[in-house]
């Protein structure tokens, strides 16, 4: 295999398509992994979809607990999560939690091709 993708979702609710459409092509993309070369699929809320965890969309905890059973890796800015206190639903939909400027340096080191929603 030879891809890695990184899905970084910064839409809120305000641009509900962005959002809906950025975790379901990340559960897309990685059931057919295999057979499009791709090593890993990350997805990494930012800004508006970590205030989606205030108060989680239908829509929204449908596509996050599809990505959890899957075992792709979901990861938020830790710094926005914490200061927003969403440290509770961070956790129940299996978050990890990580210094954006972290992530997004890791992505570049470890050659993911970032896609962004």
């Amino acid at each position: 295999m030879s891809g890695k993708l990184a899905i970084v979702i910064n839409s809120g609710w305000d641009q509900k398509d962005k959002v809906t459409s950025g975790l379901g092509v990340s559960k897309r993309i990685f059931d057919a992994k295999e057979e499009n070369q791709i090593d890993a699929v990350e997805v990494f809320l930012f800004t508006g979809a970590v205030k989606l965890l205030e108060s989680v969309p239908p829509e929204v905890d449908g596509l996050l607990n599809s990505l959890k059973e899957a075992g792709i890796v979901i990861g938020a800015c830790s710094n926005q999560v914490n200061n927003w206190n969403l440290n509770g639903p961070a956790d129940e939909y299996g978050i990890n939690l990580e210094f954006a400027r972290d992530a997004f340096s890791r992505y570049a080191r470890e050659g993911y091709t970032v896609l962004t929603f």
